[in-house]
């Protein structure tokens, strides 16, 4: 039941449609979902996993970096602050999920249910912008996120690109021909709604996404043909005002305006050391780099906005979140060779696909940062979650392999033998 719950209040989270339809929002179904959530959570008879994983402290410590730049801000308090509200109730949330996935099949089933709620989000999404829903600027209309989250054409672009990794472990569990079409259908539906979006950000993400596993693997001679000839495809059917919108990426002299967008998202960055040179420990406080500066908008930019809204106490809880997500990948990679070593590769290789496609999303997330402020997301928490679940639980197979309790597989090539 809890499972269900935390799928339930995943998807409304995402999806938000307590917001596309305000009637549906009578009924408060967040907080519903939350408060059934941590009712049964709480009440519940099952036993919960313990919290020890080396990412549980650095989140934490970072929820204290937020808190006290709250606290000590001389422009909110901790009563008014909605950003510093929304990442504890996030924080609630990752302590339920962490002490609610007891095995890599729970697991399975809420990172599953995270890559469909996105999908569902995105033909949503879609199919409001076939009917109409568009953000007019500058003469092009561009694809939004039906709610107010992802409202904005840069939010919503980059939000689907930094949630494509997950579709690496999915793979791992298709076992029909309709799980490949969903897979398929997923990526050619990202590749769309990215087009439509004309969020260069977005576009420069998912190129990034395209070629950077092309070179780290090693058929990527051979893979480059077929990303050359994909990419001309994508850009020839391409409507030709986007084609320029994302020109203006290398040419400046296509579009003022443009220019000026991308320039802003720089200058987020200076106005942020500003508020760090002048608020050096703990910062401005959550999203008060407008109050601090006396300006009408956010930094648009994570660097600046953790280092002036949250000082430089903030910037070392950030950097030791960041860490942390690498040092788990490393100790599952290191469990995940253990167990091939044993033969019992096909017992880990969910956790380790994982993992890659985690550590491929907070790159995202931080290539994201650099044209939004995204510091107080729930990716971070999130992603951080399943990736220390899976963390926690590719150790817990590695202690049943020490102790004989996982027996050898066959090589593959002694299966079909067999047969």
């Amino acid at each position: 039941m809890t499972i269900v719950l935390i799928i339930a209040y995943m998807w409304l989270m995402v999806h938000r449609l307590f917001e596309i339809w305000p009637a549906f929002g009578v009924v408060r179904p967040v907080l519903l979902a939350a408060v059934c959530l941590l009712i049964v959570w709480i009440f519940g008879s099952q036993e919960k996993r313990s919290l020890g994983n080396i990412f549980t402290p650095a989140i934490f410590f970072y929820t204290l970096a937020i808190t006290l730049a709250t606290m000590l801000s001389p422009f909110t308090n901790i009563f008014d602050n909605g950003d510093f509200h929304n990442w504890l109730k996030e924080m609630l949330f990752f302590i339920i999920l962490m002490t609610s996935v007891k095995n890599d099949k729970d697991l399975k089933i809420v990172v599953t249910a995270y890559t469909v709620t996105v999908f569902l989000y995105m033909a949503h999404s879609y199919r409001g912008f076939m009917s109409g829903n568009v953000w007019r600027f500058d003469g092009v209309s561009r694809l939004v996120g039906l709610n107010s989250l992802y409202g904005d054409p840069n939010d919503y672009g980059t939000f689907i690109v930094f949630s494509l990794p997950f579709i690496l472990p999915l793979l791992l569990l298709c076992k029909k021909r309709w799980h490949y079409l969903f897979v398929i259908g997923y990526i050619l539906l990202t590749l769309r709604s990215v087009m439509g979006t004309g969020s260069r950000t977005a576009f420069l993400m998912l190129v990034t996404l395209v070629v950077l596993p092309m070179i780290v693997s090693k058929h990527r001679f051979k893979l480059v043909p077929a990303m050359l000839i994909g990419t001309m495809i994508f850009w020839s059917v391409m409507p030709v005002d986007m084609q320029n919108r994302y020109r203006t990426i290398w040419d400046d002299s296509i579009n003022e305006q443009a220019n000026k967008n991308r320039d802003g998202r720089l200058l987020g960055f200076y106005e942020g050391m500003e508020n760090w040179e002048n608020y050096p420990v703990f910062g401005v406080g959550p999203s008060m780099h407008p109050m601090a500066l006396g300006t009408l908008l956010q930094s648009h930019n994570l660097y600046g906005q953790v280092a002036g809204e949250t000082g430089t106490f903030g910037i070392i809880a950030f950097l030791l979140m960041l860490s942390c997500f690498g040092i788990n990948h490393f100790n599952i990679w290191k469990n995940y060779k253990y167990l091939q070593e044993k033969n019992l590769g096909s017992e880990g290789r969910y956790c380790w696909c994982l993992s890659i496609a985690i550590m491929y999303a907070i790159l995202m997330v931080l290539l994201q940062g650099m044209g939004l402020h995204n510091a107080y997301r729930f990716p971070w928490i999130w992603f951080g979650a399943f990736q220390a679940l899976a963390a926690l639980i590719i150790m817990e197979k590695v202690d049943a392999a020490v102790k004989g309790q996982l027996l050898p597989q066959l090589p593959e090539m002694t299966k079909r033998s067999k047969r």
